[in-house]
């Protein structure tokens, strides 16, 4: 993806992703700071040569992950593990 700043809603809420490398080097992946109300919450690696929408699924996959939304582990039940969905 080329741009280096993308804006994304998660569940009503506004996202920031700033790229962190300007040029990542041919064997890394480039590095993202996510914000959200301006506050850094977290680091997100993605694929250089992804499209913009490619990009706006992983970054939403990411948050869901994070932020406890879509996939992943449900909340731990009465006999305090977790479950798969």
């Amino acid at each position: 993806m080329r741009h280096h700043q993308r804006s994304i809603t998660w569940q009503g809420q506004a996202f920031q992703f700033q790229r962190l490398q300007s040029e990542p080097s041919k064997n890394d992946s480039p590095l993202w700071a996510v914000y959200r109300r301006g506050e850094f919450i977290g680091t997100m690696v993605c694929a250089g040569e992804v499209t913009t929408k490619d990009f706006d699924v992983r970054s939403l996959r990411w948050l869901g992950e994070l932020l406890g939304g879509s996939g992943g582990a449900k909340p731990l039940g009465p006999d305090r593990s977790t479950s798969l969905r």
